[in-house]
């Protein structure tokens, strides 16, 4: 099974254009910066070899001004404090889910909005229409949104089939800390979670002090997850969504055109990438299945879906306006249609 973990991918998969031959020589005067990045997936001998492919296309087009140094596996910390770190200097970069992105954009947590988003179509409109004010509000709070990505379809994967909450009630069910939506997601249904952060989640499994992980397919086989999981949800919950993020200050210490070609090659590369990932995941999803782990059905969808809207709804003014959830569900109603 080919693996794009786009969590590895956005952060190396990133070289600059040409300068003009009039700021060239201003250019060639700039400060190296080496940007730091903070990311959650393993290290490999793959990705290390892409990201030493990729930092030599970037040193030759911006005459070594540029380069990345990425931290695997988690050793710069959770999510919560490599943000802590971005926020300081010590990290320069990160690839971050949408619970800890949105201390840097606040409302794109309804891009987490239960029982919302149901294929890509719906995805890529609603970035469409967000992104431009998203990215605008994160650069007046202290950072710069290289890209916008998702991760795949979130399943529940599990060491016993979940067809009911009584299930889940009598799991040992993951509660990812950050996630104001998931903790009253549990609330709602009366179960007791078990916080983990993502770098004890593999340790936990393991042990058994927990039995149930959300997570999509592909992510799920590529943090080796899926070892000690024998169940997973034949029906999605979401689409697991989130931003690659610069510290500003690392940002506005680059010339113009190294930002210009940054972006410009970033857009590029996170398109191509975010596609092969999508494709991967549905794979996955049937990889999985060939290997022994069981995609089970719902007993009640009906019932799953009443509590995700009633979730939806309860999370306004928590994590994004009566507003800012209107414009999205209009925005993805125009695509229900091609399929859930």
């Amino acid at each position: 099974m080919r693996v794009f973990p786009i969590l590895v991918i956005l952060a190396t998969a990133l070289c600059a254009l040409p300068s003009s031959s009039i700021t060239r020589a201003q250019d060639a005067a700039a400060p190296q910066i080496i940007i730091k990045v903070a990311t959650m997936a393993p290290r490999s001998p793959d990705f290390t070899r892409r990201e030493k492919r990729y930092n030599q296309r970037l040193g030759e087009e911006t005459q070594g001004r540029i380069q990345f140094r990425t931290y695997y596996g988690g050793i710069a910390g959770d999510e919560q404090t490599v943000m802590r770190k971005l926020r300081t200097g010590q990290i320069d970069a990160a690839p971050l889910g949408t619970d800890t992105a949105s201390a840097a954009v606040r409302q794109s947590m309804v891009l987490m909005a239960p029982q919302t988003f149901f294929n890509y179509r719906q995805v890529d409109a609603v970035r469409k229409a967000l992104v431009p004010e998203f990215n605008q509000e994160a650069y007046q709070n202290g950072f710069k949104v290289l890209s916008w990505w998702d991760a795949g379809r979130a399943r529940i994967f599990s060491r016993k089939p979940i067809r009911t909450f009584t299930d889940l009630r009598t799991g040992r069910p993951w509660l990812y800390p950050p996630s104001s939506m998931l903790r009253e997601f549990y609330k709602m249904i009366n179960v007791t979670g078990v916080p983990l952060e993502l770098s004890e989640v593999y340790g936990g499994l393991q042990t058994g002090m927990i039995d149930t992980v959300w997570i999509s397919p592909l992510l799920v086989a590529a943090l080796r997850w899926s070892a000690h999981v024998q169940y997973m949800s034949a029906t999605p919950a979401t689409i697991i969504q989130g931003a690659f993020v610069l510290r500003r200050p690392t940002w506005d210490a680059m010339t113009k055109a190294d930002q210009a070609a940054l972006e410009k090659i970033v857009a590029e590369q996170s398109g191509k990438t975010q596609q092969e990932f999508r494709i991967d995941d549905e794979k996955a999803f049937i990889k999985l299945q060939s290997r022994g782990i069981t995609a089970v059905p719902f007993n009640n969808p009906e019932e799953w879906r009443a509590v995700g809207r009633t979730l939806r709804n309860k999370m306004i003014g928590r994590a994004y306006s009566k507003d800012m959830l209107a414009r999205v569900e209009a925005i993805t109603k125009q695509y229900a249609e091609e399929g859930r």
